[in-house]
């Protein structure tokens, strides 16, 4: 079995940037950058440590997962073959990372483990405050939509009477216009609270 031997190389400007969606690769690729998946398409091992951010779109202000590498224009290779030339056709790799000697610097295993464990780490910090964010607006919207609810229905609910349960009872009584957002509430509010949604968001590893 070969052993591993990981090689530091130069990323061409932009080529660290994340590659366009292809809904053929497996999940663990879909965030993969440009250079990952030109090393992997040609047979390569790349190990490009990363990390994560949400951003706010600038035109729809849709929240995005987007992510950055821990070292700007470098990214690791494992040649067990020490076939440098093949990787040097790869496009995107400008050049090896070269040692004292002038020929390319090995990394050893240790330091490559190092790497992984820290981007495992920064990996789940990302994923408990996706998680915070996530619930905190959860609750923000099921107090506001409760809110919406306590404004339209009559007064007088009992106090061991859910503002859903209320609705649905006195659902029929309302005008059409008045009856269809209440649904509509409801059906957000049942979205919100169910026990599999309330689990999705539960999962910060």
């Amino acid at each position: 079995m070969n052993r591993s031997r990981w090689y530091a190389i130069r990323t061409a400007p932009g080529y660290q940037r994340m590659a366009a969606v292809d809904e053929r690769l497996p999940e663990s690729r879909r965030m993969e950058s440009i250079i990952e998946r030109n090393c992997r398409k040609d047979g390569f091992d790349i190990f490009m440590p990363s990390f994560y951010k949400e951003l706010k779109h600038h035109r729809t202000n849709e929240i995005i997962q987007k992510r950055f590498p821990f070292l700007v224009g470098y990214a690791f290779v494992n040649l067990p073959r020490l076939n440098f030339e093949e990787l040097r056709s790869v496009d995107g790799v400008v050049c090896f990372l070269r040692g004292a000697n002038y020929g390319p610097l090995e990394f050893p295993d240790a330091t490559i483990e190092s790497l992984y464990f820290a981007e495992h780490e920064r990996r789940q910090a990302f994923l408990y405050e996706q998680h915070c964010r996530r619930e905190n607006w959860r609750q923000e919207r099921v107090h506001h939509l409760r809110g919406q609810l306590r404004k339209i229905l009559p007064k007088g609910r009992k106090a061991r009477v859910s503002m859903v349960d209320q609705a649905e009872m006195v659902i029929d009584s309302l005008s059409p216009q008045i009856k269809e957002r209440v649904q509509k509430i409801i059906s957000e509010l049942n979205g919100l609270t169910s026990d599999v949604e309330v689990e999705n968001l539960r999962q910060a590893v």
